[in-house]
Parts: structure tokens; sequence; C-alpha cells
């Protein structure tokens, strides 16, 4: 079997940590061996996510190897102003058209990898940059399983379930600062600690129940397994 090396972007430790050991261990069993990098340089890691501070890090780390991928995990609730195809949603959206997580994702993902293939038009970025947009924040992937989150958190799932009601998935839970995923989690249990907790209670929930629940994040591993068959 091929295999295939992927370096991913991401925010902060509470994305590092999910990836190295929760993802990791169901992607690497299909030889797509993944290996997070916090954004920014010694010093000034995590957080600010703006275009300029992604462009440096993808950019290094397509120039390191040419044989490894590069992707990301951003927050969409988390992206600068000014990111790529950010104006496009918000020029969509305020016409009245409709949108759904993925579209939203697409959108911005489509447009990341035409300003890094432009930025960088000496580097494979078509086929060795695989961008990817979290819809609307870490946090939703955590609602893929009501019950187990209800319990990881010490609340009710009925509690749960209040918040999930009015979605069709977890994905479309929105990026509005005051009702976010994790400031709904934060409303109800005060106590939650993003990095040690996300990494529970995803890898109580397991990988295959998130992919099902949340299909942009389905899509993006799709993406990735697909990588071991033009290695």
């Amino acid at each position: 079997m091929n295999s295939a090396t992927v370096m991913v972007v991401v925010e902060g430790p509470t994305e590092y940590t999910f990836i190295r050991d929760v993802m990791t261990q169901v992607l690497s069993a299909q030889a797509v061996h993944l290996y997070p990098v916090i954004i920014g340089v010694p010093g000034k890691k995590g957080g600010n996510v703006t275009i300029k501070r992604a462009k440096r890090d993808i950019r290094n780390l397509l120039y390191q190897r040419s044989d490894t991928y590069v992707s990301t995990m951003f927050d969409y609730s988390g992206i600068d102003s000014n990111w790529p195809g950010l104006s496009k949603v918000h020029r969509l959206l305020s016409t009245g058209t409709s949108l759904s997580p993925e579209q939203k994702g697409e959108i911005l993902e489509e447009e990341t990898k035409k300003v890094i293939k432009e930025a960088f038009p000496d580097i494979d970025v078509q086929d060795r940059f695989i961008p990817y947009i979290q819809m609307h924040e870490f946090e939703a992937l955590l609602f893929s399983d009501e019950e187990i989150l209800a319990e990881r958190i010490g609340r009710s799932l009925q509690e749960i379930q209040q918040i999930t009601e009015e979605f069709d998935n977890p994905e479309e839970i929105n990026n509005n600062p005051n009702q976010s995923p994790s400031k709904r989690i934060l409303h109800i249990a005060p106590s939650y600690k993003k990095v040690i907790m996300g990494k529970i209670i995803t890898s109580s929930i397991g990988i295959p129940q998130i992919r099902g629940k949340c299909p942009h994040f389905d899509n993006w591993l799709k993406k990735l397994e697909s990588l071991t068959n033009i290695c």
C-alpha cells in the first residue's frame, strides 16, 4: 500500500491535540500519516489566523519536502476578515442566497487554494495542498453524539438536544459570537476546558461517528484518504 505524509497547519492546541491523538489513529491505519503544526513562528504560535501567517507556514512546509502534502484546520469563526473567499460568502448570504456549511467551506477552500497557487507558482500546489476550514468551529464536532457530550460535560441529554434540535447537523451550529458551539457548551457547562475535553470527547465519540454526522469534515477525510491512490 502506498502511504502519504500530510502536514496540517492548525489554529491552536485543541486542533493540534485532536489531530495528533484522535485523527492520526484512524488515518494511519489507511497509510495516511498526519503531523499537526500550530500556525505561527516560535514565541507567537496559535490564534490570529490571517492568510499572511498561513501562507508563510504553508509555503515553508511545501518547500521542505517534495513528497509531502499540506493541509489546514482553521475554524470558520476564527479566520481573519480578509480570508480568501470570506467576502464572497458574506456577499451571497447578504443577497438572500442560502449556503450550507459544505458550500461555505468549499468556497473558502477553493479561494484559499487559488491564492496559494498564485503566490507560489513554482510548487505543485494543485496536487499537494488540501485546505480545510472547520464549520463553524471545532466544538461542532462534539455534537456528533449528544449522549456522549452530555455525559462528558456533566449535563442532561435534554440540554444538549435543546441546542441541536434546530439544526440538521452539527456543522450548522452557527458562528455567531454568542451562539457558536463553544459558547453554547460553556453556557451550560462553564467548567468545559477546550483542549483537554475536546480530545476526550472526540475520542469517546470516534471518528466514524463524527464523519457520519459532519459531511464537510467527512469530505476532508475522503480527500486525505485518496492521497494513497496517487502517491
